[in-house]
């Protein structure tokens, strides 16, 4: 009898276990089918927090720069407001008669009378290979006296807009005074040079 009891109670234990480990097989089984999908969204959800905390963190960075930024835009944009590397004129007649009006407005500021410079012309010329922002040209052919043209030459490189001379040419002319007792007259030198000074037109490519 003693033998049958022990084999009820050990039966009675063994399904006991049997229905925990069945009850933990059903967990298991509703955690899988109920559960597991909201735990891979709920940490898909999570990674997704975390990126977005990122990003806003950047864009918080970002947007503090901003003020800096537009000041520095509007510093920008006032020097090329004030830019004063160019000719003020935009079209190609208001840009020859400013580039003319500033070569004579030199040589008036260098010269005491007309013997001392005397311009004899300054032809406009197209400008064959453009490049850049658009160019005003004058063919200058002029005679002058040594100093005073080399003060010309030094005001017309330190000019505001800048202005360029090339293709520089002097010759020499001796003038004779036959008369006695006259004061020898100052060599003139025969100057011939292209000045030239840039428009804030941008060359398009069409016009190449």
């Amino acid at each position: 009898m003693a033998i049958d009891s022990a084999k009820l109670n050990f039966r009675s234990d063994m399904g006991k276990w049997y229905a925990v480990m069945v009850l933990v097989l059903i967990a298991m089984v509703i955690y899988y089918l109920f559960f597991q999908g909201f735990a891979n969204d709920h940490s898909l959800m999570n990674e997704e927090i975390s990126s977005l905390e990122e990003e806003r963190k950047e864009y918080t960075e970002l947007s503090s720069q901003i003020p800096e930024l537009q000041s520095r835009i509007a510093q920008v944009r006032e020097t090329m407001g004030d830019n004063t590397n160019f000719l003020n004129a935009d079209t190609y007649n208001l840009g020859t008669a400013e580039l003319t009006t500033l070569f004579k407005g030199i040589v008036a500021q260098n010269t005491e009378s007309s013997t001392d410079c005397q311009p004899i012309s300054n032809t406009p010329s197209k400008d064959n290979n453009p490049d850049g922002f658009e160019k005003i040209i004058l063919k200058v052919r002029m005679r002058c006296h040594f100093d005073k043209m080399a003060k010309v030459l030094f005001d017309i490189e330190n000019n505001s807009p800048h202005l360029f001379v090339d293709n520089l040419q002097m010759e020499q002319r001796i003038i004779s005074n036959s008369r006695r007792n006259v004061a020898p007259v100052k060599p003139m030198l025969e100057v011939r040079f292209d000045l030239y000074a840039y428009m804030n037109n941008p060359v398009r490519q069409a016009e190449r």
